[in-house]
């Protein structure tokens, strides 16, 4: 089929309004990047610089770990003691170190710890006696045996004596361990904190240790966790750390790592695991972290993620502003409003800075996004871009 005459003539006015819509909106845009709008000629965003300063990267090293009392006192039912007859505190009380807890029928304690000092002041008594008693010895008349026989007495006085410290020795000894198990039949504290349990149905029967008081020190918490083999190298004791937890997602708290274990948990062995990464197997390393912030309303048992803060101080540069050629990396700087391409050597880095540990100085200017094509010596108009 073919098309009338008057179609054709709409047609191509509708591709000519078109095409010069399109030449005028290159026009405009080219005189709106600042373009003369010639043909051929190149557009290039302004360039910026930076003043070189030190400061610290973004740590990319979290862990995680478990909010416990690092002041706790578990009191555990000792059977060889009998019956506990009476409790000196309830869930919720109060104590300092020595504040007595609990008691344990004492009564056979007692009646034993009287009958070895009894048996102690008997013994006591019999020295008394050999030594202030006297003793009368007949005389023959002849000296030489008379002398003789008050020897022989005298010998038989002094081993006599010697057996009766001996066995005084041996009775204070058990006068001593009868009181002392009297005395341990009182149980005290050994922290000072608050009782968060107490246990008075305890099962003789039981042959598993049973807790009878638990007191922990509210004061204490701090955080336990395990660190991996990874983590071990770039971890240090007294590093500060943020900390969070799902439970109170809008607080913080923070920290310092005050322990690092350096022996496996549990005996743990490395495992290499091939291609595992910082995530992978192998060993775990205990470690734990002291709360230098008011500990609000973090409870014993949260778990809490923890951001190891970077506290190093070294020049940083824009991510950006870094050129890698083959091996080797530069910058490149202004210099009397020209530029200069400088060798640099890296450390670390995150999302924004990048770490120069050789080749920069501290106020340095360096431009943040360099063109391709810039060349040494060359004029360039940068505007200063102040630091993140």
């Amino acid at each position: 089929m073919f098309k009338s005459k008057k179609a054709k003539i709409a047609l191509f006015s509708g591709l000519g309004v078109a095409s010069v819509a399109l030449v005028g909106g290159a026009l405009l845009f080219s005189n709106a990047l600042g373009g003369s709008g010639s043909a051929g000629e190149d557009f290039t965003l302004p360039m910026t610089y930076r003043v070189v300063q030190e400061g610290s990267i973004a740590s990319s090293t979290l862990l995680t770990g478990t909010v416990a009392a690092g002041e706790e006192q578990f009191v555990y039912y000792d059977p060889s003691k009998g019956d506990i007859s009476e409790f000196y505190v309830e869930q919720g009380s109060q104590v300092e170190v020595g504040t007595a807890l609990l008691r344990y029928d004492a009564y056979e304690l007692q009646t034993a710890l009287d009958s070895a000092v009894r048996g102690r002041d008997k013994i006591g008594r019999q020295i008394y006696d050999v030594q202030n008693g006297g003793q009368t010895l007949p005389t023959t008349g002849d000296p030489a045996l008379d002398g003789e026989a008050a020897a022989s007495a005298q010998r038989s006085i002094d081993l006599q004596l010697a057996d009766l410290n001996d066995a005084y020795a041996d009775a204070q000894a058990a006068v001593d361990k009868a009181w002392t198990a009297v005395n341990e039949a009182t149980v005290a504290s050994t922290v000072s904190g608050t009782v968060v349990e107490v246990n008075k149905s305890v099962s003789k029967s039981s042959t598993n240790s049973q807790t009878v008081i638990h007191i922990v020190n509210q004061n204490s918490l701090q955080v336990t966790g395990q660190l991996t083999e990874y983590d071990l190298a770039n971890i240090k004791v007294d590093q500060e750390v943020k900390l969070s937890t799902k439970v109170y997602p809008e607080q913080t708290w923070t920290g310092k790592i005050s322990y690092i274990s350096n022996y496996p948990a549990n005996d743990q062995t490395a495992v290499a695991v091939p291609g595992g990464g910082g995530s992978g197997g192998g060993a775990k390393y205990p470690f734990k972290v002291t709360l230098t912030s008011d500990i609000g309303d973090l409870k014993q048992g949260f778990t809490v993620n923890m951001e190891v803060v970077n506290t190093s101080k070294n020049i940083l540069v824009p991510v950006t502003a870094v050129v890698y050629e083959d091996d080797k990396t530069f910058v490149w700087t202004l210099v009397d409003g020209k530029a200069k391409k400088v060798e640099v050597t890296l450390g670390n880095a995150d999302a924004l800075n990048q770490e120069v540990t050789k080749g920069l100085s501290v106020g340095d200017h360096v431009i943040v996004l360099p063109d391709f094509d810039l060349q040494e010596g060359q004029e360039v108009e940068a505007d200063e871009e102040p630091a993140n």
